[in-house]
């Protein structure tokens, strides 16, 4: 007799269908991984809905796990790129989506490195979206139970992407969530919040316990809405690279003044000026834009974190100084 005599994929993928399937399959959960599978069947029709799909839709699903989320995808919107790493978890997938032909699936990381999504992916996603008629004005939404490990740099390299993402819904661990939400001066606040409100703005809509994962996690996760608006703020900066190295730096040195960390930023850039003429300098340009040279870099909110990197990309520029970023 066939394993697919005994469980049917078709089935919702519940809490007993899973144990069942895996142990049969000899598939062994890899907390390392962050497998932990969305059982709650109210749960992923919330998640559907949510994510209003329809005709024009792309989506792109990140650790689809055995394809329960991606088969609803699929139900509603024009295409479905499903991504997942583990092997054997990928072939169950593709037999549960054995009856559809709108799924394009990788067996591959999602990251090509931890600051660059796979490019084959983002290359495959541009190619359908551009051999569709203008008309048609196909966009992308991310629809993720985004494993925990990887979710701050998928969230932020995603939206650095090219891609014309314009929803994401995601689960995430409540904890990213709320670094997501954080406001400046908070503990939570930095390079995760920045980022995500510099190109989204972020929605928590639901708070979800334990129990509805399998295996059961040891955080509480939230399912967050994300609606892109790349115009909002990005559109003000200009070098991207320049503000980038300005967050990079206030954050990899929290306990230092403003001062200090953009001295640092200089020293790394081969500025060749003695440091006391650099400090006067950026002191200009602090009391400039209305900050303190010894305030500290994350009581900063982004308009203000644009001013500075503005300031610093025309010092930098018509400085006429020879260090490249």
């Amino acid at each position: 007799m066939f394993f697919d005599d005994i469980i049917s994929l078709d089935a919702p993928h519940t809490k007993s269908m899973l144990k069942a399937l895996l142990e049969e399959r000899g598939v062994r959960v890899k907390k390392q991984w962050g497998q932990n599978f969305l059982i709650d069947q109210n749960l992923l029709q919330f998640i559907i809905n949510t994510a209003e799909l329809g005709p024009n839709d792309v989506v792109l699903e990140i650790g689809t796990g055995t394809g329960s989320l991606t088969r609803l995808l699929a139900q509603n919107a024009r295409h479905v790129f499903a991504v997942e790493l583990d092997r054997k978890l990928f072939e169950i997938m593709n037999e549960t989506l054995k009856d559809y032909n709108n799924i394009t699936t990788y067996n591959k990381d999602i990251l090509k490195s931890k600051h660059h999504i796979n490019p084959k992916i983002v290359e495959d996603i541009s190619n359908y979206i551009h051999a569709a008629s203008s008309s048609e004005n196909l966009s992308v939404k991310v629809i993720s139970n985004l494993p925990y490990y990887i979710s701050t740099p998928v969230i932020i390299d995603l939206l650095q992407e090219v891609l014309p993402i314009k929803t994401m819904v995601l689960m995430l661990q409540r904890d990213t969530t709320d670094r997501m939400k954080a406001l400046p001066g908070t503990r939570n606040y930095g390079v995760l919040s920045i980022m995500t409100n510099l190109f989204a703005n972020v929605k928590v809509l639901k708070k979800l316990p334990p129990d509805v994962f399998w295996p059961v996690p040891l955080v509480d996760s939230a399912i967050v809405k994300m609606t892109v608006n790349r115009h909002q703020y990005a559109d003000k900066i200009r070098d991207y690279q320049v503000f980038q190295n300005v967050v990079h730096t206030i954050y990899i040195s929290r306990r230092k003044t403003l001062l200090n960390s953009l001295l640092s930023l200089c020293s790394g850039l081969g500025i060749k000026k003695v440091n006391k003429e650099i400090r006067e300098e950026l002191v200009t340009i602090l009391k400039h834009v209305g900050i303190k040279p010894e305030s500290r870099g994350e009581e900063l909110d982004i308009e203000k974190l644009i001013e500075l990197s503005n300031g610093i990309s025309e010092y930098l520029n018509f400085g006429k100084h020879s260090a490249s970023l």
